[in-house]
């Protein structure tokens, strides 16, 4: 009797094969009934009442003979081989109806609960055609999901009863990391940096890798004119230099139990990959050597340094499916890594919590090994609560009592931070919304200043 039910049950629920009828069906079944059960009054008795319902039950299983069979509908889905998070994607189905009959068609596809979409309805299936239909999909969260049902319901052109149908077409969707910040950098990455106040200028005094000569302007280095250029040209001609490529990035991705903590969409570790793959974009782009390493209290992925735009292919496949690990952080143990694995001068970036890190004075001694070789930075994300407690007005005692807290952490935070950059480690702040921009700058500024 249980699996007789979960069988009905699968069947009203679209997770089953067979007929089901339609709203059209019962309201015409209901509609005769009551109608019979008038005339009954006068005439006739509750037996041919039911002799006539069961009648027109019956004739309505004609309808059948005016849809497809089900051999004769075919189903085919494309997906694309990413998604990117917080991003509207288009999902395409193709059916192929090999029957002369047209049919009124619905679906729910297999879709994982982390994803949002609309499925649509009564589409219209031509016979001996195929039909495409197409519907979006907004991922909400980053994985591998595998996708292998699909549930569809048709009905024929009067429409009083549904064949259902499942098709079995395995798929598997890769959700990656929100990758705007980056494209928006590699369209135009003076315009990105804008509202930073940081250019990528050319280093002073002729240092650096000579690019090209061009033309002599008004406030450029006279110290940087070439002088035989000029004489051939009849035209003063300057030299123009760029930073040195080839130089060495490491960006280190904290997974611990406090990069979990809920943003308005998503948490700090979503927010941090998105600044990852900006920031790597950024230092390819420039020529240099970007490498990346995931950790909490273990290492979850390392990519060995590499040059060349195509090599962010390998660090979002490794970097995708990252989680936030509910254990505590082990930054001792990936400094140790990274000595063992980077062997050259290198930008070391990483991205924690703040307020975390600078409660480690163990590590200071650590870092100051790392120092003595590597240029060490750390950036963090703004935490809201914290920033709105101090800028409420103190209306009522808790309030201000609120207040007085948030601004107490905060002092204590700036005299950390403080205490850190006495000690020659950079430690930064940034919104979440401003957080790859400002990874950017820190990268940029490094260059302009000649630190690596």
């Amino acid at each position: 009797m249980t699996r007789l039910f979960k069988n009905w049950w699968d069947r009203l629920l679209f997770r089953d094969r067979g007929i089901i009828p339609t709203p059209r069906l019962l309201f015409l079944v209901a509609g005769v009934g009551v109608l019979l059960t008038i005339i009954s009054v006068w005439r006739y008795s509750l037996l041919y009442i039911c002799i006539a319902t069961a009648l027109v039950i019956a004739l309505s299983l004609l309808d059948l003979l005016f849809s497809p069979r089900r051999k004769q509908v075919k189903a085919n889905r494309v997906i694309p081989d990413e998604l990117e998070r917080q991003k509207n994607h288009s999902i395409t189905i193709t059916f192929q109806n090999d029957s002369s009959y047209d049919c009124m068609m619905r679906m729910v596809d297999q879709i994982p609960t982390s994803f949002q979409t609309v499925y649509p309805f009564n589409q219209i299936i031509k016979g001996n055609q195929t039909t495409t239909i197409t519907y979006e999909v907004l991922p909400l969260e980053r994985g591998k999901f595998s996708i292998d049902r699909l549930y569809v319901r048709y009905k024929s052109k009067f429409g009083l009863w549904e064949k259902q149908k499942t098709f079995s077409i395995e798929e598997v969707a890769h959700v990656i990391p929100n990758l705007t910040e980056m494209n928006r950098y590699l369209s135009d990455p003076q315009k990105y940096l804008l509202h930073e106040g940081v250019k990528i200028r050319k280093q002073k005094s002729g240092i650096g890798e000579f690019s090209k000569v061009r033309s002599y302007v008004v406030g450029d280095d006279p110290r940087k004119i070439n002088w035989r250029q000029s004489a051939k040209l009849q035209e003063i001609m300057t030299n123009e230099y760029e930073p040195e490529h080839g130089k060495y990035v490491t960006l280190l991705i904290d997974c611990g139990r406090m990069m979990g903590v809920e943003l308005t969409k998503g948490n700090r570790l979503e927010k941090v990959l998105e600044a990852t793959m900006a920031t790597a974009a950024a230092a390819l782009k420039n020529g240099d050597y970007v490498s990346v390493i995931a950790f909490s209290k273990d290492i979850h992925a390392y990519v060995p340094p590499a040059k060349g735009l195509e090599h962010l292919d390998k660090i979002l496949h490794a970097i995708y499916p990252l989680q936030v690990d509910p254990s505590e952080s082990n930054y001792q143990n990936v400094l140790h890594y990274v000595q063992l694995k980077q062997k050259k001068r290198s930008l070391l970036l990483l991205f924690s919590d703040v307020h975390t890190f600078i409660h480690e004075d163990s590590m200071l001694q650590s870092l100051r090994q790392v120092r003595r070789k590597h240029l060490f930075m750390i950036i963090g994300i703004e935490d809201e609560q914290l920033q709105a407690k101090r800028s409420v007005y103190p209306s009522s005692v808790s309030l201000a009592m609120e207040k007085a807290i948030a601004q107490k952490q905060l002092q204590f935070k700036n005299k950390q931070i403080l205490k850190w950059g006495k000690q020659g480690f950079s430690v930064l702040e940034a919104p979440k919304d401003r957080l790859a921009v400002r990874s950017i700058s820190v990268y940029v500024d490094q260059l302009n200043r000649g630190a690596l």
